[in-house]
């Protein structure tokens, strides 16, 4: 029954986590960050609770049925010590560990994993999205106090439905329990549901509109497991909502908030202009561009496949060729970023051997003559059966179109008319998912696992409302789809989306502009952290969780501020640390 003599016999556990703390960490102190704006909610689940910090802050305070090795992704005991998944793939069993509890000190139990799949599909939470996908599974069954089993409703099998059960977060069936996702909603809106989590939010440590306060527990149940050396270390993590980015600048120049993050072009001035100041000179302040496997993304002009005139591939080339992505980025970004070549840069599942068009002028001319574009009129524009070549550029955000120009200019150059229409961003994202647009701009956040489903299937690319705005369709893409969603060992499932990767950029659907392969940090030097700074595959938000208030590094920081003859020992400006681990398990895996 999962109690007292229970062996694991028949189960499947995980004895080997890596270590991601520093074994030198010590605990206590305080960390102050900064937020753009209060949050819509503090809960975890239901209407409005995507924001970074919501998700962020549940990470702190709550704890899934299983987690995932921070250096190899495979699966690692959380709130259960085993697990097991049935021959066909479709059943799975949970073995709670009896010493978790709650943040009031009851137990966790198997019927705390029922109620919180009774929450997440009842559709009061209003997110539909949660709903469908909870939906997938039968309603999960209380073997015992520390057995819970659940069952997958849908004809196949997905390895990614073992892995959003097994890792959501647990809420106690003591407050959720009982009660529809309407009540839940109106309950605790602001008032967080105690988890399992190292940390928790009270409720008089929430200043509407000024900062929330997350605080350390001095029980936390999982205190002393190996997996948790090194981590969860600072009594209070203080967040402040600084909603004018000059403003927390300064605010961090002063020292009023600790770290921040400058990733992005919008700070790259800050970055390097605004922090050439004495305290980054005598070591006070440390700036380090911190590179990982955070997941790029894709980013870059969507060409609609499904008609003229990028329905040949010469023509998508031609603007793939005739895109300088050197001289933009040295030009207006100040080579802030580095060039895409893949739907999946920066992580294991991009493929080495992707095709890489740089910017190449002639070529651009000679393969839009291929494609019947040999006349010019008057003006300088290619003609064809009697038509101006030009093509109408909608994009959403005014901050694209100092490169946009750029990019116009050379098309106009080659005798392309790129007609540049500002539209707002729901407006752009809606011409996409129509497939109501010639060419597009488009920017997807990176997932930490591939869901080709959407990007690359035929049935996405004949449906709207996916993701494949380009229209790529492929009989060997699906086949590879068919077989990754059925794959449970991810050794194979990274070779086979790099195989997808391949088919897909070959076909040439979007000309990739850039991403930002490290995260820029700041921040002042009173900090201790592990060799890599933050983990492999997320961004500075993982900050409160890793890093320490070192004592000596503290007592040097607070004697230089009030000394400023004394300086400090300043960190190379670059780590690369998850990226040697990164060729490790590359070695491995060839």
């Amino acid at each position: 029954m999962g109690g007292n003599g229970f062996t694991g016999e028949g189960w499947t556990t995980n004895s080997k986590v890596s270590i991601l703390g520093n074994p030198k960490a010590t605990k206590g102190g305080m960390i102050v960050m900064s937020m753009p704006d209060f949050p819509a909610t503090l809960r975890s689940v239901g209407k409005d609770e995507n924001s970074y910090f919501t998700r962020m802050a549940a990470d702190m305070m709550y704890e899934g049925l299983l987690t995932l090795d921070p250096v190899t992704e495979d699966f690692a005991p959380s709130l259960a010590t085993h697990w097991k998944i049935s021959e066909d793939k479709k059943d799975f069993s949970f073995r709670i560990d009896p010493r978790a509890r709650w943040a009031d000190g009851k137990p966790v139990v198997a019927q705390d994993v029922v109620d919180t799949w009774k929450l997440r599909v009842d559709e009061g939470i209003l997110t539909p999205e949660t709903n469908e996908l909870f939906k997938k599974y039968d309603q999960p069954v209380a073997v015992s106090k520390y057995i819970v089993t659940t069952k997958v409703n849908e004809k196949l099998a997905d390895w990614r439905l073992f892995l959003y059960f097994s890792t959501m977060a647990i809420l106690p069936s003591h407050y959720v329990g009982g009660i529809t996702g309407k009540e839940y909603l109106e309950k605790f809106q602001f008032d967080a549901v105690p988890g399992t989590g190292p940390y928790v939010i009270d409720k008089n440590d929430i200043k509407k509109g000024q900062s929330i306060s997350i605080k350390r527990r001095s029980d936390y149940w999982a205190e002393n497991d190996s997996a948790n050396i090194g981590l969860n270390n600072f009594d209070v993590v203080r967040f402040d909502v600084v909603t004018d980015q000059k403003l927390e600048f300064e605010k961090f120049k002063k020292g009023d908030i600790d770290v921040l993050a400058f990733t992005g072009v919008t700070r790259a001035n800050n970055w390097i202009e605004g922090l050439d100041i004495d305290e980054t000179k005598r070591g006070l302040i440390q700036k380090v561009e911190v590179y990982n496997e955070n997941p790029a993304g894709t980013r870059g002009f969507a060409f609609n496949m499904r008609k003229p005139p990028f329905n040949d591939i010469k023509v998508r080339k031609a603007f793939a060729h005739l895109l300088d992505r050197k001289k933009i980025l040295e030009k207006l970004f100040r080579n802030s970023a580095a060039l895409l070549y893949s739907y999946y840069a920066n992580s294991p599942y991009e493929n080495p051997e992707d095709v890489k068009i740089e910017y190449n002028f002639d070529e651009g001319v000679k393969l839009l003559a291929e494609a019947g574009y040999t006349q010019k009129n008057s003006d300088g524009y290619l003609t064809k059966d009697g038509k101006v070549f030009e093509v109408e550029l909608p994009f959403g955000s005014a901050s694209l179109e100092k490169f946009l120009t750029v990019y116009q200019e050379d098309l106009k150059k080659a005798g392309v008319k790129l007609n540049l229409k500002q539209v707002d961003g729901t407006t752009n994202f809606k011409l996409g998912n129509e497939r109501n647009f010639t060419m597009l701009v488009a920017a997807w956040g990176g997932l930490r696992y591939p869901n080709p489903q959407t990007s690359f299937s035929t049935s996405s690319a004949k449906a709207d409302n996916s993701t494949n705005w380009p229209g790529i369709a492929d009989p060997r893409i699906d086949e590879l789809i068919e077989k990754y969603n059925k794959e449970f060992d991810r050794t194979e499932r990274i070779k086979l989306i790099r195989q997808i990767d391949k088919i897909a950029t070959d076909y040439i659907g979007y000309a990739f502009t850039w991403y930002y392969p490290a995260e820029r940090i700041a921040f002042h030097n009173k900090f201790g952290f592990p060799p890599g700074m933050i983990t492999k595959t997320d961004d500075y938000l993982v900050v409160p969780r890793l890093w320490y208030l070192d004592a000596e590094k503290d007592s040097e920081y607070q004697a230089a501020v009030k000394d400023n003859k004394l300086t400090m020992p300043i960190l190379p400006a670059e780590n690369k640390y998850w990226l040697d681990v990164k060729k490790q398990l590359e070695a491995k895996l060839n």
